[in-house]
């Protein structure tokens, strides 16, 4: 195990990108919570988001090819897709408390958890952003979904 960054801010949520080359991470290291990615063998981090003053949990498609992360956005947390290559960043919610994205294995679908009459629960939302459903569960509390391993 070898330190990959350096910085008197705080690096969280790591997540290797698919074809392990990059390590994204939330860091406050510029003064709030914004992305990066650093190369998994060492070397400079690079700053991945500029709009708005909070962004954070990235998560990468499984073609790698854009990111879902949750992003302040007139004051509410909503769950955002930015295409890695034009870095044009499209905001799939219109939540207010959205967390923990997680992308489907063929990556049309995006879960996440968000709150809804002060109760968590699961929602999921297409990668374009025109299916948007909510799946609560009565009796639940819904925090940090995941989708599960599939066989191959």
């Amino acid at each position: 195990m070898a330190r990959l960054a350096s910085s008197t801010g705080i690096d969280t949520e790591p997540q290797f990108s698919g074809d392990g080359q990059f390590i994204y991470f939330t860091s406050d290291r510029g003064g709030k919570p914004q992305i990066y990615r650093i190369p998994a063998d060492g070397g400079e981090a690079q700053r991945i988001t500029f709009e708005g003053s909070y962004n954070v949990t990235p998560r990468l498609s499984p073609n790698a090819k854009s990111m879902a992360y949750i992003t302040l956005n007139n004051g509410r947390y909503q769950l955002a897709l930015m295409d890695l290559a034009t870095r044009q960043t499209q905001i799939l919610t219109d939540s207010a408390k959205d967390e923990s994205p997680s992308f489907a294995p063929n990556g049309r679908m995006i879960i996440y958890a968000t709150e809804i009459g002060g109760r968590g629960v699961l929602a999921a939302v297409s990668s374009d952003g025109r299916v948007k459903q909510k799946l609560s569960v009565q009796a639940a509390d819904v925090r940090e979904p995941a989708w599960g391993p599939f066989l191959k």
